[in-house]
């Protein structure tokens, strides 16, 4: 019997992991995950996060890599790398180029710079709730994503707000050589159909799965996403 394929998660924006334990479980047997996670208390932009994660890579044994979201555009720059035993890029709910919700008019960027003025840890929960899990809001998810969020330096989550905001990796897209699957929520309200889009127009082989789902996919559809994930690159 062969060894699981190895996973390298990369959270979403709160960093922390806390909020993909289900998911990261639902890829086993198939499948071996690792989450990454990110600093609380050090303001890093993607570059830095790069790095960090780089130095995560396996080196022994073949792997894909899982961005969620924020950590769509860490995720294009080590797959532009291609690195040694990158079998697939995974993206969840995530982009190549600062995405915007849907309806959204004005510039990508002025999402950041809204950020920038908003106290972020003092948004009512039920604004988080709307934008990250819609109709599948429920008490226990609405308390771990306050506590996840809450564990955060306010300046942690500005910091990656105006990275998001400003991203474009469409050109390490373009050099990314392995299979790529893109998971969507369509009823996601904070990353819209765009992000998908742009993405196959740089890699017209790219796959997308979209789930009856919010933007928070992996936690409200883990056992969904895990098997496309396995039908993908472990079936």
């Amino acid at each position: 019997m062969s060894a699981p394929l190895r996973c390298l998660i990369l959270p979403g924006m709160d960093g922390t992991g806390e909020l993909l334990m289900e998911f990261a479980a639902a890829l086993a047997p198939q499948l071996q995950a690792e989450v990454v996670t990110y600093p609380r208390d050090v303001a890093l932009g993607f570059d830095a996060l790069t790095d960090r994660v780089r130095d995560r890579l396996p080196t022994q044994q073949p792997f894909l890599l899982i961005g969620e979201s924020f950590s769509g555009p860490i995720a294009i720059r080590l797959a532009a790398e291609r690195p040694a035993g990158l079998r697939g890029l995974v993206l969840c709910a995530s982009f190549a180029r600062a995405p915007q919700p849907p309806g959204w008019l004005l510039p990508a960027s002025w999402l950041g710079g809204i950020g920038a003025l908003l106290p972020l840890q003092r948004l009512p929960t039920s604004w988080i709730a709307a934008a990250m899990l819609g109709r599948w809001a429920d008490p226990q998810w609405l308390a771990r994503t306050r506590a996840a969020l809450d564990s955060l330096d306010a300046a942690v989550l500005r910091t990656r707000m105006r990275a998001g905001s400003r991203a474009d990796e469409t050109a390490a897209l373009a050099q990314v050589e392995c299979p790529l699957l893109y998971l969507r929520g369509r009823h996601d309200r904070l990353v819209s159909r765009r992000s998908w889009t742009h993405i196959r127009s740089v890699q017209p082989q790219a796959r997308c799965i979209e789930l009856d789902a919010p933007h928070f996919l992996l936690q409200v559809r883990p056992a969904e996403a895990a098997d496309a994930i396995r039908q993908a690159y472990a079936g």
